[in-house]
């Protein structure tokens, strides 16, 4: 196994694309990570001249070490590694890294990384494959979602797409603020969104309906539900059913072949799990953080 640092931002989306990679995995994360006081740097493991997995790995120093984290990598660009070639990629990648902590959450299941010891629970992440037609998407929603959008559909309202300048951002990334605060759990700090907006401006969707809104990120051939807020009157007239069926739509339109609508807790969040449930996609637990 042969470890290279990738420089060129053409030729890691390129690779990324190849499966549809999570927005952790994306130039542009590394670039909004910069923002905010961390280093990013992109490696690629090759088996001889054969490309295998890729990681971005983001890194800050601590006591004259560095900790480093591969955020949903190594990413391995075949499906179904065994456990000789996954215990030798992570090898590689660790002795290309600098001094320090090494840690990482691959993206699945990996035989390797399954028998090493968890540093977190293992998350679950829900997925929603967009390549269908959208008559196909629509009979796949779950009934009750269904008849959600169908009044939604029914209220007049339209979805608005927002162009998501720094100062219209704000608002909304306040209302996300209070919102983890609120309900006590932790996401991406909304401040990161602004950093995402400052490097890859293109990139944000943000729709909105009423007191509702949903941001969505566009990285390559997938995009990742951000964050989203509803008030009384959107969730009187299931604002966000109306939004997120909007945003599929749009997505499709652009090429996006997958959307990460994030991660669940059936037990602490059970109502957005099922809201993210019925929507056709599918749950998957990936491997839990732990050490190289």
């Amino acid at each position: 196994m042969e470890t290279r640092e990738i420089t060129d931002e053409t030729q890691w989306e390129e690779l990324a694309d190849t499966v549809d990679a999570p927005l952790s995995q994306r130039w542009l994360y590394g670039e909004a990570a910069k923002r905010i006081g961390r280093d990013a740097r992109r490696f690629v493991i090759y088996d001889h001249r054969t490309p295998i997995a890729l990681a971005q790995v983001l890194m800050r120093p601590t006591f004259g070490a560095e900790i480093s984290v591969a955020l949903r990598g190594p990413l391995f660009l075949t499906r179904a590694p065994d456990k000789a070639v996954e215990s030798a990629v992570v090898h590689s990648l660790r002795a290309a890294l600098p001094f320090g902590l090494k840690l990482m959450s691959p993206d699945s299941r990996l035989p390797g990384t399954f028998g090493r010891l968890g540093l977190t629970p293992p998350p679950e992440v829900v997925e929603l494959d967009l390549r269908p037609t959208l008559s196909d998407m629509r009979l796949s929603l779950n009934g009750k979602w269904r008849n959600a959008l169908k009044k939604a559909e029914k209220s007049g309202l339209r979805v608005t797409r927002l162009a998501p300048s720094p100062s219209v951002l704000r608002p909304y990334l306040l209302l996300e603020k209070h919102q983890q605060a609120q309900r006590r759990y932790r996401g991406l700090p909304p401040e990161f969104a602004l950093a995402l907006q400052d490097v890859a401006p293109k990139s944000l969707r943000l729709f909105e309906v009423d007191d509702a809104f949903m941001l969505f990120i566009l990285h390559g051939t997938s995009a990742t539900y951000q964050i989203g807020h509803t008030g009384p009157r959107g969730r009187a007239v299931n604002a966000h059913n109306l939004i997120l069926w909007e945003a599929i739509k749009r997505l499709k339109l652009e090429g996006v072949r997958r959307l990460d609508l994030g991660t669940i807790d059936t037990r602490r969040a059970p109502d957005l799990a099922r809201f993210k449930l019925r929507t056709g996609a599918t749950a998957r637990v990936l491997s839990p953080a732990a050490l190289m």
